[in-house]
């Protein structure tokens, strides 16, 4: 592919030239917007979430204030920027599915995951997004980093994370991409999670170049890629994006992601029978309801049959 505008991140709107300016847009007087950045650090409560190991996510909610003018950055600036087709993570209509399907019917594939990527994404880094890649003027990069950051990190969990996460290699990523597509190899990012994949056989000395684009990618930004991660696959053996198996013509869950699925909607229907009306229970709802539902775009008869389990337990 051609590396030209579209494949690369664009806000294709005038930058805000004033703090003052931002503050409306926040809808908070310049006294308000000033005192928030200033105390946006300690305006978050950590969320205990877990890895597929069992070892602890840092993950934090803003709390409510600091979390009301985070979803109003995220739809006034983040949701208006043009995200080029290799970014899947976390965007509107893009989603672990897009971007494994990216990857079906290829001949050899790559998988690369980043260390560490949210906490080791600096304030730095994200001012350098808000100042060169929207051009904010540095009062408005300065405010904008501090409510968006937490003690000098990207936090995980919060509302515009994924977002600057999206952004993050904004400036080296565009051609890195279109060198990769030059070598026959296509390229996608799920936030910390890289795949590049060729529909022909390469030879060990182009995987190595490709492989040394990547890396320099991410060290660029005193990144790194997890050793125990870095997965090489051919065709004939499983390949796998983002948790889903990619084959010659579609993307599916391996075996074992069917049984639980399976399990957690049977999970609801115990629950139901024993308590109906807990909030647990309507947790657990939700929770089924929603991984039902993706499913569905991968297994539609499977999770058809399983929506109807879900519908007939609250009767």
């Amino acid at each position: 592919m051609q590396n030209n505008e579209l494949e690369r991140p664009r806000y294709p709107f005038p930058p805000f030239g004033s703090c003052e300016a931002l503050a409306r847009m926040l809808h908070l007087s310049g006294e308000q917007l000033d005192r928030l950045a200033h105390m946006a650090d300690n305006l978050y409560r950590p969320v205990e979430k877990y890895k597929k190991d069992g070892s602890p996510r840092p993950c934090y909610n803003a709390l409510p204030a600091l979390k009301k003018v985070q979803g109003r950055i995220k739809c006034v600036i983040l949701r208006k920027v043009v995200y080029p087709w290799y970014l899947t993570g976390g965007l509107p209509k893009r989603d672990y599915v897009e971007n494994a399907r990216m990857h079906t019917g290829q001949r050899v594939m790559v998988n690369n995951d980043i260390t560490d990527f949210f906490p080791a994404t600096s304030a730095d880094l994200v001012f350098d997004t808000w100042r060169h890649l929207f051009h904010f003027p540095k009062d408005v990069a300065r405010t904008l980093t501090r409510l968006t950051t937490r003690h000098g990190e990207l936090p995980q969990g919060a509302k515009a994370g994924y977002y600057l996460a999206n952004l993050a290699f904004w400036a080296v990523e565009p051609e890195v991409v279109a060198k990769l597509s030059a070598m026959g190899f296509t390229y996608s990012r799920y936030v910390d999670d890289i795949t590049i994949s060729a529909k022909a056989d390469v030879s060990a000395a182009q995987l190595g170049t490709a492989v040394s684009l990547l890396s320099s990618m991410v060290r660029r930004y005193g990144l790194n890629f997890k050793p125990s991660k870095h997965k090489l696959v051919h065709a004939g053996q499983r390949m796998e994006v983002t948790g889903l198996v990619v084959s010659e013509t579609m993307a599916g869950v391996r075996k074992s992601k069917h049984s639980a699925i399976r399990a957690i909607v049977h999970r609801y229907e115990r629950a139901v029978k024993e308590q109906p009306t807990d909030s647990e229970t309507e947790a657990l709802r939700r929770r089924a309801s929603t991984i039902v539902g993706q499913y569905g775009r991968l297994h539609s008869k499977r999770a058809h049959a399983l929506k109807q389990r879900l519908k007939s337990a609250i009767k």
